[in-house]
C-alpha cells in the first residue's frame, strides 16, 4: 500500500479485563500489528455503545502505550513522565523498525531526537549518543523530532528531516470522540468497515483492491468489544465498503487484536 493508512480501534477494546498487566500486553499486540504493516496513523475513538467515563481513561491509555512503543529506547526516559499506569511496560516488545536504531549514529542517517535546551544559535537536541549535538534551528523544547546528521566531526550537527523511502514510526491520536467524528479529523477518501456481517474478503478481493489502490487516504476500521460499529459511517465526504476480514471464523468472537493482524495481513498484499 502505497497511500495513507489510518486504523480505527475503539476504547472499549480493553474492555474484557481490569489487569493493567494485561491490558499493557494486549495493546503491545496493536503496535506490533502497526510496525509490522507499516500503518502511518492510528486512532482510538469513543465506542457510543458504552457509556463509561472509565473507556475515556482507557482509551487514553490506549494511546500512551502506543506512543510509548513507537519512541526510540534511548528516548523514552526523557520523553515520557514516569506514570504508575505505564508500570508494565516492561513486558512489551520492541518494534525493531528503522527509527529505532541499534547501533551507532554516522554521517547521513536520520535519527529522531528529543530537544533538551536552546540558545540563540539554535538548539541542542539528544539523539542517543553520549554528548548531546545541535541543530541550528530554534526549535520547541522537550519534544521528538526527526533529524537527519549532516555533520559528523567533534561536532555533531543535525537538521530537521525525514526519509521519504523507509517507514518512520505511526502516530497516535486518541480523540475521546465518536467514530464518525473521528474520522473527520484524518479526512480519509476510502473507509472500509470490518464487520463479520458484510460480504467475505474473497467475494470482493478485487473490488477492495482496486478501490484501495485509487484511494489516497484509506481508514481501517475496527469495531467495539461487545458490538460491531453502531454508527452509520456513510457521507459524502468518503467512499465506504463494509467486509467480512475473517470468513468461516471458528469462534464467536474475534478479538480486535486479533482482527487488526489478519486484516492488515490482507491489505499487506494490495
Amino acid at each position: 500500500m502505497q497511500n495513507q493508512v489510518t486504523i480505527f480501534i475503539p476504547n472499549s477494546f480493553l474492555a474484557d479485563t481490569k489487569d493493567l498487566k494485561l491490558k499493557t500486553s494486549k495493546v503491545g499486540l496493536i503496535g506490533r500489528a502497526l510496525a509490522t504493516f507499516e500503518v502511518d496513523q492510528v486512532v482510538v475513538y469513543k465506542d457510543l455503545s458504552i457509556p463509561d467515563e472509565k473507556q475515556n481513561e482507557d482509551g487514553d491509555f490506549i494511546a500512551e502505550v502506543l506512543n510509548y512503543m513507537n519512541t526510540p529506547q534511548y528516548l523514552r526516559k526523557k520523553a515520557i513522565p514516569i506514570k504508575s499506569e505505564l508500570r508494565h511496560v516492561g513486558i512489551l516488545p520492541p518494534l525493531r523498525t528503522p527509527h529505532h536504531p541499534t547501533g551507532q549514529p554516522k554521517l547521513g542517517d536520520y535519527r529522531q531526537g528529543f530537544t533538551v535546551k536552546r540558545n540563540k544559535k539554535g538548539t541542542f537536541v539528544d539523539i542517543g549518543m553520549d554528548e548531546l549535538v545541535f541543530c541550528k534551528e530554534q526549535l520547541t523544547v522537550n519534544k521528538i523530532f526527526s533529524f537527519k546528521i549532516t555533520k559528523f566531526a567533534k561536532e555533531v550537527i543535525v537538521t530537521p528531516d525525514e526519509p521519504d523511502d523507509i517507514y518512520w514510526g505511526y502516530k497516535t491520536i486518541s480523540t475521546n470522540k465518536g467514530l464518525k467524528n473521528s474520522l473527520k479529523l484524518t479526512n480519509p477518501d476510502l473507509v472500509v468497515e470490518t464487520t463479520r456481517f458484510a460480504d467475505t474478503i474473497d467475494s470482493v478481493f478485487d473490488e477492495l483492491k482496486t478501490k484501495v489502490n485509487s484511494s489516497n487516504n484509506l481508514a481501517i476500521v475496527f469495531g467495539g468489544f461487545y458490538s460491531a460499529t453502531e454508527e452509520n459511517l456513510e457521507s459524502g465526504l468518503w467512499e465506504t465498503i463494509k467486509i467480512n476480514t475473517i470468513p468461516n471464523q471458528g469462534t464467536e468472537m474475534v478479538r480486535i487484536e486479533e482482527a487488526v493482524f489478519s486484516t492488515l495481513a490482507i491489505f499487506n498484499l494490495f
